[in-house]
């Protein structure tokens, strides 16, 4: 019987192998929610939105972002990556707007905390409809680079 000989994978078989289960296990892990039942989103289709927030000039504080209110309107601003200090929103449905970064026009990653720090969910559009808020405390966590000047625009239905 004749003996047969398979080639040697060579030396980079079994990292290319570790960096390919890497890959999948972390988009299975990004894409696992960990807020509790009922919270949805979806991008709220071009030509609905509010006013662009970006416009304002926001805090030049490095990862403090500032927190106003606006009547029932909530304005978070600041410079680069940070989280915001809680903030109050009624239960139901509210919109966010997001400012892409003046530095280069680029729409931060926005991940949406309630106050048991649950993330509902991660924002990467310029307006995005929230529903089926529980209404409370909430707090935003922005990431972006170091030079981006943004603010985020809510605004409870």
């Amino acid at each position: 019987m004749p003996v047969v000989r398979h080639a040697s994978p060579g030396p980079l078989h079994g990292a290319r192998r570790f960096i390919a289960a890497g890959l999948i296990l972390g988009a299975i892990a990004a894409c696992e929610p960990s807020a509790p039942p009922g919270f949805t989103g979806t991008p709220v289709p071009d030509g609905s939105a509010a006013s662009s927030p970006a416009t304002q000039r926001p805090s030049r504080v490095a990862g403090r972002p500032t927190v106003s209110l606006n009547g029932t309107t909530i304005e978070i601003s600041g410079l680069g990556n940070g989280t915001s200090a809680e903030f109050e929103l009624p239960a139901g449905s509210a919109q966010m707007t997001v400012s892409v970064c003046e530095s280069n026009q680029v729409i931060p990653f926005v991940t949406l905390y309630d106050g048991d720090a649950n993330k509902l969910g991660i924002i990467v559009e310029p307006v995005y409809e929230m529903r089926n808020l529980a209404g409370g405390r909430y707090s935003v966590e922005v990431a972006t680079n170091p030079d981006c000047l943004w603010t985020i625009v809510i605004e409870p239905a």
